[in-house]
């Protein structure tokens, strides 16, 4: 992977996906290109060997397919992770008012 900085439109790269060189612009840092674009070309290349006479089309769609797969199911999964979070932060909040009135002082007949 090659990188260029090209003032305030992101960096340029060029990237090699399954022999094709690619260029892109990215404010993404370097790392991260070069894990996007080899996490692609692994995936496409997973799709391919698993593919009978598909042509590049079909297996950039079914590798597309599969990735987008992926997404939704972490999507779905970071959203119960939500969900069971806020659940458990207000179980704490109250737990913590119960625990708050439970050890506070009582007010005498005098302070009422």
């Amino acid at each position: 992977m090659e990188g260029r900085s090209e003032g305030g439109l992101g960096n340029a790269y060029r990237v090699n996906i399954c022999g094709e060189s690619l260029q892109l612009r990215s404010d993404q840092p370097p790392h991260m290109i070069e894990k996007v674009a080899d996490y692609l070309d692994h995936k496409i290349r997973e799709v391919s060997q698993n593919t009978v006479n598909g042509d590049k089309f079909r297996i950039l769609a079914l590798a597309a397919m599969n990735l987008s797969e992926e997404l939704l199911h972490a999507r779905k999964e970071m959203e119960a992770y939500h969900s069971l979070n806020q659940s458990m932060q207000q179980q704490a909040k109250d737990l913590n008012e119960s625990l708050d009135r439970a050890i506070s002082p009582k007010p005498t007949a005098k302070e009422a």
